[in-house]
């Protein structure tokens, strides 16, 4: 079993938190959500929905505030992403058609809308939620990433190269958080877990490394780091830095073909 070192408060931290933790502590990302890429972002959002819903729902909701909320969300995720993760070239076009770690916060967005505006005359709660898991489940097969609709993901969230990540239906992730691949935010228990919160909550501007794994309704602070492959169980307070402590690699010289 490999350790974890936490460090708290006045420790160096590490340049890729630094760039967004520092500072300006709102969080806020280089520059606003780009009113231009609005329109593709709303058409990618209508084009999911009439995938996945009758079009008399899909009207429903287009009109429905909740929609209108979740292409401004959305939107400022995608300047997020732009701003943060210079494989994208600051390119609206390449994000909004090739990035299937985009389209994993895309679907949440949307699908999150359907789970959340339960006042449509035509069409009940139950119904409601049917489409919402269609939603997530298209964002799922274009990603590889499973976002639970029922989860709560603050503003500017971005998740890079998210291939096999999973957020729990109980989480909450605050402002400006990056999480990469692998991640899971998931419950302590396997089955038979309780209907109620057992998902980890996350403060502001968190950042977790590949295949980390937080488990519990545990709370994560606002500007820590989480290294690649912790296993974290317990409450992290806030401007800690988490990393293993105990890794070994070993190298060893001569050539493959003399082994036996």
């Amino acid at each position: 079993m490999r350790d974890i070192l936490i460090k708290h408060g006045s420790s160096e931290i590490p340049l890729t938190i630094r760039r967004t933790s520092t500072g300006d502590k709102s969080g806020s990302v280089s520059h606003p959500a780009d009113p231009e890429s609005h329109p593709s972002v709303a058409n990618l959002l209508r084009a999911a929905l009439m995938e996945c819903a009758p079009p008399a729902l899909t009207k429903a909701v287009i009109a429905h505030h909740c929609f209108a909320q979740a292409c401004v969300s959305a939107n400022e995720d995608l300047d997020a992403f732009l701003s943060k993760d210079p494989a994208q070239r600051g390119s609206v076009l390449t994000t909004l058609t090739a990035s299937t770690s985009y389209k994993a916060t895309l679907h949440y967005r949307l699908a999150h809308a359907l789970i959340t505006m339960g006042d449509l005359d035509a069409f009940t709660r139950d119904e409601l939620e049917v489409y919402a898991s269609l939603v997530s489940n298209r964002g799922k097969l274009l990603s590889g990433a499973e976002i639970h609709p029922r989860c709560e993901i603050g503003r500017r969230f971005v998740l890079d190269h998210g291939w096999g990540s999973v957020i729990g239906e109980t989480c909450v992730i605050g402002d400006d958080c990056y999480m990469l691949g692998g991640v899971t935010l998931g419950a302590s228990g396997i089955a038979n877990n309780p209907a109620v919160r057992r998902h980890p909550t996350l403060g502001d501007r968190v950042q977790i490394g590949a295949f980390a794994r937080i488990f519990g309704n545990i709370l994560i602070g606002s500007d820590v780091f989480i290294g690649t492959h912790c296993c974290i169980t317990h409450n992290i307070a806030s401007n800690s830095i988490v990393t293993l402590r105990s890794e070994t690699q070993v190298v060893r010289g001569g050539m493959a073909s003399t082994r036996k």
